[in-house]
Order: structure tokens, then C-alpha cells, then sequence
């Protein structure tokens, strides 16, 4: 299938993992032939030589089919199934669902044999103790998610409300270089401490109002 037309579909959002080998990858790679139109997974796997000795990207690719079977899916249209590739997510979902509205059109018409039934109803058993399982899963992963966004938000509002503790070796030292500022400016000033501590407080209230004036 190498010969058919390519392009390539770029992943804006990180790299996703291949439905194939469960690996990474960096692009889809589209080819067409035909009407059909066929997906790969495109793995970037650093670089190789090329024949011209200049390095070139190593790839890999995993076939991933087409978004459907239509040739396939023709023999088991009494079961309203279209099979579909590895690329398009939910499958499973639309197989149950088109599984059931074709097993309820069966037993509308009264084309289902009795034993039929029966093997049918044990197979649905099965899937209802699966459902349980699936709504406890969900509901415990919602739960798991809810507490860590609450701790993501919780614990940066504390860290920022929470006051800085001092401790008293700080506070000591905080007074004892305040107390060899003053003693500074007297010796340079002449004024005693207290008229420095004045003169200071009131420049903090005229730049209060210079800053309220702007």
C-alpha cells in the first residue's frame, strides 16, 4: 500500500497514544486508495542515515485501518454493525448500541428461537453486572479527580494566607540593625533618634499623598 496518495494530520495537543502498540505518536498519516482512505500512526524515532549519508528522521508507522469496513461490515448488516478502524475511539459503544436496537427489532418480529433467548438473556446478564462496574468506576475516578482539584486550589490559598513567621533571632537582629540606623543618622545629623523618627514618619505621609495625588 505504498503507492497511494499521503498526507499528514498534525496532533495540536501533546502526543497521543497509538491505539496499535500503545506507544506515543506524532502524527496520523491519511493515504488514500480508491474511495477508501487508510490511517497510520506516525512514531518519531530520532534520526538515521539515508542512502546520501545526510541524517534524515526515523519513522515508524502502525496501521491503524480506515474509519470503516464498508465491504465487511456488508455481512453483518443484519446485526446493524459497521466495523471501524482503530482510529475512531468508542466503538464499543456503538457495537452495543447497534447490537441491542437489533436484538429488540428480533424480538418485536418473533424471530428469535427460544433457546436463542435464553442464551441472549445470559449473555445481557453479564453485560448488566458490567454496568454496575462501570458506574462504581466512573464514580470513584470523579471522586478522585474532584479531591485533587480541590487540593491543587486549597493549598496555594493557604500558603498565600498564611503570615511568614518570624522567628525571635530575626526579630532581635531586625531591632538591632534598626536601632545602628538611627544612631547613624544622629551622628551625621546631629538630631536625636526621636526627632529622626519624626521627621521620617513624616515623610512617609507625604509620599502617601504624592502617590494619591498621581
Amino acid at each position: 500500500m505504498e503507492g497511494g496518495a499521503q498526507s499528514q494530520e498534525a496532533q495540536p495537543q501533546g502526543l497521543p497514544i497509538c491505539p496499535r502498540c500503545g506507544q506515543p505518536y506524532r502524527y496520523l498519516e491519511r493515504r488514500r486508495f480508491g474511495n477508501n482512505v487508510y490511517y497510520y500512526a506516525v512514531h518519531y524515532e530520532g534520526y538515521e542515515r539515508g542512502p546520501d549519508g545526510r541524517p534524515r528522521p526515523k519513522l515508524r508507522r502502525c496501521y491503524l485501518g480506515p474509519n470503516a469496513y464498508i465491504e465487511v461490515s456488508k455481512l453483518h448488516a443484519d446485526l446493524g454493525l459497521t466495523l471501524k478502524g482503530l482510529i475512531e475511539e468508542g466503538r464499543e459503544k456503538d457495537y452495543i448500541n447497534a447490537l441491542a436496537e437489533a436484538i429488540e427489532a428480533r424480538l418485536r418480529d418473533g424471530r428469535l428461537r427460544p433457546e436463542e433467548a435464553l442464551e441472549l438473556a445470559r449473555s445481557l446478564d453479564r453485560l448488566t453486572e458490567l454496568a454496575r462496574r462501570l458506574r462504581d468506576y466512573a464514580a470513584a475516578r470523579s471522586s478522585a479527580k474532584a479531591t485533587a482539584e480541590a487540593v491543587n486550589v486549597t493549598a496555594p490559598r493557604q500558603a498565600a494566607e498564611t503570615p511568614p513567621v518570624t522567628s525571635q533571632a530575626q526579630t532581635t537582629e531586625a531591632g538591632q540593625d534598626k536601632a545602628e540606623a538611627y544612631r547613624t543618622l544622629t551622628a551625621l545629623t546631629g538630631l536625636p533618634s526621636e526627632d529622626i523618627e519624626r521627621q521620617l514618619t513624616k515623610l512617609k505621609e507625604a509620599l502617601k499623598e504624592l502617590k494619591a495625588s498621581h
